[in-house]
């Protein structure tokens, strides 16, 4: 009984001792910043409005050049930016440099040098291990002054980012990250940056996730020809091959691969690969039929990490099987293709007609139906977006009757959140595309088919008319906002 308490004990006593020396603790303390950001989100509800002013903080880091490491997030739609560091009360404006939304990065420069003396740029580590000790710095909600957290790497996987909606490599850790903490820096036993505080799990106690050195790297390396690309997709969606029937029926043997279930048009693989083809290796490593690679000293983990490693204009080597057959595609690597984009830093499109307001299909639109979008926003859009492959391929992006604004002339139509699918018989392909049908016809109606096959008709000339009015009822002084 005394030596399984002695056990139960030690980790208790492990974790009490200093994880980072006085000198360590003092030199990242002073490099480790807080983030003001006034912001105003866009209103894609009312997309003619301006979104509320609102303000966040959130952490980040010094490192070389000058320049503060953050998280895309906490600066996002920014109209104003202060930092400040942990051991001053004066707060230096800073602009965003550079940022990766799909990645949730971000790096400030602040013009005021004076702010960075007596401070020391962190440098980085590598990718850690399971079990490896952490600590996260920063200034979670709860007071001003810096916070530190310790715990431990739990995992190391390819986890969807939450802010720009793209899967990363991602280190999960079991230690909280709080509001504020967003941005901060964790830190190995060697005082190195191994990752970048991003996101937490709501529902569950102390699991949080940085952004691994990976990831920092490939932004980094992105942005040396002073501008910044992103990170490729190849446009595949595939189904694992683990059941002996199935693999059989593909003639696999005793090789592993995964099936392609689609190829999204206009995407990396396009023209290159098609559906039906079991993907073998790719960059010349296996793909297990659950979807994983090996990850040196770090298990197992989704094969989109070998995509996400490149940048955009790289050639993918991939050995597939089509039709029994074994054979090497090269196709170089394009950015992330959808007709339902996630917008960033940018006013919402829209185009009044006849009191009626239309907005593209995006993701930003989609989430104006709360946390739960996914489930919540209406089903036909929901369906449309997540089968984006069943459309033609010469449509650019979606338009939605998003709202009605009652007038005499729209009186009695009663419907709202549907796709436009024609105007006047012709294929509608883009909001810019619909309004150009609407604005050159030379017909007194204009009749708008939707893809639920309701149908809208209005006098061209009097609905131009109405939309005066209904601008002056409801304080819209633009009538639209295109690309």
């Amino acid at each position: 009984m005394k030596k399984l308490l002695l056990l139960l004990l030690l980790p208790l006593f492990v974790f009490g001792t200093p994880f980072h020396t006085k000198e360590q603790i003092k030199q990242i303390s002073a490099s480790v910043v807080k983030i003001y950001t006034a912001y105003v989100k866009p209103d894609y509800y009312s997309p003619w409005k301006k979104g509320i002013n609102s303000s966040s903080s959130g952490t980040g880091v010094i490192i070389s050049d000058n320049l503060i490491l953050t998280a895309a997030h906490v600066v996002s739609d920014g109209t104003f930016i202060q930092v400040k560091k942990s051991n001053g009360a004066k707060k230096y404006t800073a602009k965003v440099k550079w940022i990766a939304h799909e990645a949730d990065l971000a790096l400030l420069e602040v013009k005021e040098k004076s702010f960075f003396d007596n401070m020391t740029a962190q440098t980085f580590g590598g990718l850690p291990y399971r079990q490896d000790g952490v600590v996260v710095y920063g200034y979670p909600m709860g007071g001003d002054e810096i916070s530190t957290t310790q715990g431990i790497v739990s995992r190391i996987e390819q986890t969807m980012y939450s802010h720009g909606y793209m899967d990363h490599i991602t280190i999960q850790i079991d230690a909280p990250i709080n509001p504020g903490n967003s941005g901060g820096p964790a830190f190995d036993s060697n005082g190195k940056i191994v990752g970048i505080a991003i996101q937490a799990i709501s529902s569950a106690d102390g699991i949080g996730y940085l952004v691994p050195i990976e990831v920092i790297k490939h932004f980094f390396d992105d942005i040396k020809d002073g501008k910044y690309d992103g990170y490729p997709d190849d446009g595949i969606s595939i189904q694992p091959l683990e059941n002996k029937n199935i693999k059989n029926f593909y003639n696999l043997g005793n090789r592993d691969g995964v099936l392609v279930i689609n190829v999204r048009k206009k995407s990396s693989a396009d023209g290159f690969v098609k559906k039906g083809d079991v993907i073998l290796e790719v960059d010349g490593v296996d793909i297990a039929g659950d979807n994983t690679i090996k990850l040196k000293g770090n298990g197992r983990i989704s094969s989109n990490y070998l995509i996400r490693s490149h940048q955009i204009g790289d050639m993918l080597n991939m050995k597939i099987l089509r039709d029994k057959k074994e054979m090497m595609l090269t196709f170089p690597l394009k950015g992330r293709v959808s007709i339902t984009p996630l917008l960033f830093e940018k006013e919402p499109y829209y185009y009044m007609f006849g009191g009626m307001i239309f907005v593209p299909l995006t993701v930003n639109y989609l989430k104006i139906w709360g946390k739960n979008w996914q489930d919540k926003a209406p089903k036909n859009l929901m369906h449309i977006a997540r089968n984006q492959e069943k459309l033609d391929k010469d449509i650019e992006e979606l338009v939605v009757l998003n709202t009605i604004l009652p007038n005499d002339e729209n009186a009695n139509y009663q419907f709202g959140f549907i796709v436009v699918s024609k105007v006047n018989g012709e294929k509608v392909i883009s909001l810019n595309h619909f309004v150009k049908l609407i604005e050159e016809s030379r017909d007194q109606y204009i009749n708008i088919l939707f893809r639920s096959n309701l149908r809208l008709i209005l006098d061209k000339d009097k609905a131009f008319q109405s939309d005066k009015e209904t601008m002056k009822n409801y304080g819209i002084t633009v009538k639209q906002r295109l690309k």
